[in-house]
C-alpha cells in the first residue's frame, strides 16, 4: 500500500462573469503594466468564486491557499497579494533556513514540487504565524505540492483561472481608455502568459493595437518550431529528479565535495564516495546514476553480474577479466561514477550452498577485492543498485565499501506530479495533473514516461496537440472487465479503504479500481512513524489486508480469488506479514522471545508447510484479523456500498471521500 499525498479541500473553478469597474479600475493609473493588472483581475475573479473578500482572505490568523498551473503567475500574484491584501507589509518568505528580521505574516511561493524538507519548514513555518495570530499565504502550482497539515489547515482556496476573451479586452480597456472593436477567442486568451502581455504594450497603443499585436504573438509563436524539453531520461540532471530526496541531497553533498576536492580544497578520503540503492523496479535508480554523473560533470561507468557473464562463454576467467576491465576503465576515468546494478545477482557467500558455489563465491571475492582497489584510488565515485538488498554479502554493505544505504520508494503524489511535468515538457502546460496523478497513483517513474509516450501517440494518431484526456485515457487503459467483474472489484476495494478509513483515519490516500498490469485495483494509504510496531500495529495491517475478502462475502455471501495469487496479493502479503510477527519481530506471543529471522518469499511456502505449529499461530493470528475486519464491514454496509457506486462511476476516489461516506 504505497503512501501518497492527498488533495486539499476543494477549490472553486467558476470564472468572473462580468469584470466590469471595480477596484482595478480605481488603481488603471498606476497599473500600466498589462501582466499585474491581469494577475489583479484573476485574483478579484477567484476571490468572488470563493465567496470572500481580500479584506477576509488577506487578514491577520488567516491561512490562504491560492492555485496557478501556470507558475509564471505566481511572482506576480505574490506581489500582488502583498500590495492589496496586506497592505505592502512585508512577508518571511518561506525555506529550509529562515534568517534575518520576520516579517508581518508569512509567505511560500515554491517553484518546484517540494522535497520533504522543504514541506517541513512549510510546516512549521505556518503553524508557528498561525500561534501567533499571523496571515500565512501559500501560492503553488499543484495542490499536491502542499503538505497535509497546511492542506487540512487552511482557511481560503483560490484557483487562478486561465484568462479568457473578456479579460482581455478589459485588459485591453483599461490600458488605453477606450473599447476594442476587436476580440481574442478564449483558447487565444488562455495562451498568454504574462511575458507575452508585456510584449504586445506599447506606448499611446489603442485598444485594437493591443490586441492585434498579441495576436501575432501568438500566430508568431505557434508557427514557431517548438524544441521541446528533453526527457529527464536524455539529459539527467539531479534538479529535475522527483520523489527521491535523500538520494538526490546525498548526490549534490558529493558534487560538492568533488568540486572541492578538484580545488584542492578538501583531501579525497573527505568524500563520501560509495553508496547503495534499493528499491522496486522503474522507481529511477538507474536514472539517479546517470543524473549523479552529470551533476558532478564526471564519467559514468556500468557494469552488473550480467553483463560481466555474458562476455564470455559463461567462463570464470572471462567474467572476472570484464569485470577487472570495468573498473580499471573507472580509474583511467577518474573523476567518474562507477555504478553497478543489479548487485543483488551475486550471492551471499554464507548462504550458497549448491554444487557451483565455490565458482560464485570466487566471483564475488573478486568484486570485494576490485572495490578495495578503488576505495584505494582517488575520484572514482561507487554506486551499487538492487531490487532485494537483504540478499546481499554483508562483506559488500560495511564500512569502506557500500556503507551508505538509500532506499528509494515508488514516488507519491507530489513527486509524480514532477516526474510527470518533466516528461511532458510543453504539453499540458496549464493544466492541472490532480486527476491524472490521482488515477496514476502507485506507478513508477518508468511508468510515467510510458505514460506520456502513449498520450502523444494518441495525440499524434488525432492529428493534433495534446490534451489531458490523452493522458487519462493511457492511464486507464483498455479496460474490457464486464460490468459484473467492475463492481465485484468495487466492493474488493472499497472493503479495504472503508477498513483503513475506520483504523487509520486521515491516512488513506485514494481508492482505485484501475487495472495496472495483474492489479484489479489499489488502496493507497500514508503510514507514519512505521519504524517501530507493536502487536496492535501488526494487527491493523492485518485487517486492512483481509477487509477486500471480508467485504465480497458481506455484500455477495461468497468470496473471489480476488484476494489470492502471488506473494504481493492480500493472502501472500498478509501470511509473510504474521509469519515476520512470529519470527522475526517477537510480536507474536505463542512465538515467544526466539528469534529466528526473516523468511524470504521463495522459501515462505516451505517453512509453512514443514513447520505445523508455525502454520497454526500463521492461520490463528490471519482469523483473528479477518473476523475483526468482518465486524467493520458488516457495520458500515451501507457505505461501503455508496463507495463502491462511486468507484464504479468515477473509477478512482480521494482517500476523504470514502471518510465523507463513512461519516455519514
Amino acid at each position: 500500500m504505497p503512501g501518497t499525498t492527498s488533495n486539499a479541500e476543494p477549490v472553486h473553478e467558476h470564472t468572473f462573469s462580468d469584470p466590469g469597474p471595480d477596484s482595478i479600475a480605481a488603481e488603471a493609473s498606476q497599473l500600466e503594466d498589462p501582466a499585474k493588472l491581469a494577475v489583479s483581475l484573476l485574483i478579484d475573479q477567484a476571490l468572488k468564486a470563493a465567496a470572500t473578500t481580500f479584506a477576509e482572505a488577506g487578514a491577520d490568523g488567516v491561512v490562504a491557499i491560492l492555485v496557478s498551473t501556470e507558475l509564471s503567475w505566481i511572482l506576480l500574484a505574490t506581489h500582488d497579494w502583498k500590495r492589496r491584501g496586506r497592505c505592502d507589509m512585508s512577508p518571511t518568505y518561506v525555506s529550509e533556513r529562515m534568517w534575518g528580521e520576520r516579517g508581518s505574516w508569512v509567505c511560500w511561493t515554491p517553484e518546484e514540487p517540494p522535497g520533504s524538507s522543504s514541506k517541513e519548514a512549510v510546516n512549521e513555518a505556518f503553524s508557528q504565524a498561525v500561534s501567533e495570530g499571523k496571515h500565512a499565504a501559500a501560492l503553488v502550482g499543484d495542490l499536491c505540492w502542499l503538505p497535509p497539515d497546511v492542506r487540512q489547515g487552511a482557511d481560503v482556496f483560490l484557483t487562478l483561472m486561465p484568462l479568457n476573451s473578456r479579460d482581455i479586452s478589459f485588459i485591453a480597456r483599461r490600458l488605453s481608455g477606450h473599447e476594442p472593436t476587436m476580440a481574442l477567442s478564449d483558447e487565444e486568451a488562455a495562451a498568454l502568459t504574462p511575458r507575452l502581455l508585456r510584449w504586445a504594450r506599447r506606448p499611446g497603443q489603442s485598444a485594437d493595437a493591443y490586441i492585434e499585436k498579441l495576436k501575432h504573438l501568438l500566430k508568431s509563436g505557434a508557427q514557431t518550431v517548438e524544441v521541446r524539453k528533453s526527457s529527464p531520461r536524455q539529459l539527467p540532471t539531479l534538479d529535475r529528479l522527483h520523489g527521491m530526496d535523500e538520494a538526490v541531497a546525498w548526490g549534490r553533498d558529493v558534487a560538492r565535495d568533488l568540486t572541492l576536492y578538484r580545488r584542492g580544497e578538501i583531501a579525497w578520503v573527505d568524500v563520501d564516495r560509495g553508496c547503495l540503492l534499493s528499491g522496486p523496479p522503474g522507481c529511477g535508480k538507474t536514472l539517479f546514476a546517470r543524473g549523479l554523473a552529470t551533476t558532478c560533470e564526471a564519467t559514468l561507468i556500468t557494469g552488473s553480474y550480467g553483463q560481466w557473464l555474458g562476455t564470455g562463454r559463461a567462463h570464470q576467467g572471462d567474467l572476472l577479466k570484464a569485470m577487472k576491465n570495468t573498473f580499471n576503465e573507472a580509474r583511467a576515468a577518474a573523476p567518474a561514477v562507477l555504478f553497478i546494478d543489479e548487485v543483488d545477482s551475486l550471492p551471499n557467500r554464507g548462504t550458497v550452498t549448491h554444487h557451483y558455489a565455490e565458482w560464485e563465491i570466487q566471483v564475488v571475492n573478486a568484486l570485494l577485492a576490485e572495490i578495495d582497489g578503488v576505495e584505494g584510488r582517488e575520484g572514482v565515485i561507487l554506486l551499487a543498485a538492487c531490487n532485494y538488498p537483504e540478499k546481499l554479502d554483508p562483506a559488500l554493505v560495511r564500512s569502506g565499501r557500500l556503507d551508505r544505504h538509500i532506499r528509494i520508494k515508488l514516488p507519491d503524489r507530489a513527486a509524480l506530479v514532477g516526474i510527470l511535468r518533466e516528461h511532458l515538457g510543453s504539453d499540458l502546460k496549464s493544466q492541472n495533473l490532480d486527476d491524472a496523478v490521482l488515477a496514476a497513483d502507485g506507478s513508477s517513474g518508468a511508468d510515467c514516461e510510458r505514460l506520456v509516450r502513449g498520450a502523444r501517440r494518441r495525440a499524434r494518431s488525432a492529428n493534433r496537440q495534446m490534451v489531458l484526456a490523452d493522458l487519462m485515457e493511457e492511464i486507464g487503459g483498455v479496460d474490457d472487465r464486464s460490468a459484473e467483474e467492475l463492481w465485484l472489484t468495487a466492493v474488493h476495494e472499497a472493503g479495504h479503504a472503508i477498513v483503513a478509513g475506520t483504523l487509520l483515519p486521515g491516512c488513506l490516500q485514494a481508492v482505485s479500481i484501475q487495472s495496472k498490469g495483474l492489479s484489479q485495483g489499489t488502496t493507497s494509504i500514508a503510514l507514519k512513524g512505521q519504524l517501530l510496531k507493536r502487536a496492535s500495529d501488526i494487527k491493523i495491517e492485518l485487517m486492512i489486508l483481509l477487509a477486500g475478502r471480508a467485504a465480497e462475502e458481506e455484500v455477495f455471501g461468497v468470496v473471489s480469488s480476488g484476494s489470492g495469487g502471488s506473494i504481493d496479493s492480500d493472502l501472500g502479503r498478509s501470511t509473510s506479514l504474521a509469519v515476520d510477527a512470529a519470527l522475526a519481530l517477537g510480536l507474536d506471543r505463542l512465538g515467544g522471545l526466539v528469534w529466528r529471522g526473516r523468511i524470504q518469499a521463495h522459501d515462505l511456502r516451505t517453512q509453512l508447510t514443514t513447520d505445523v505449529q508455525l502454520a497454526e499461530q500463521v492461520r490463528n493470528q490471519l482469523d483473528e484479523a479477518y473476523s475483526a475486519s468482518r465486524a467493520i464491514v458488516t457495520h458500515h454496509v451501507a457505505a461501503l456500498l455508496t463507495v463502491a457506486s462511486a468507484l464504479v462511476r468515477k473509477r478512482v476516489l480521494q482517500g476523504r471521500d470514502v471518510e465523507l461516506a463513512l461519516s455519514g
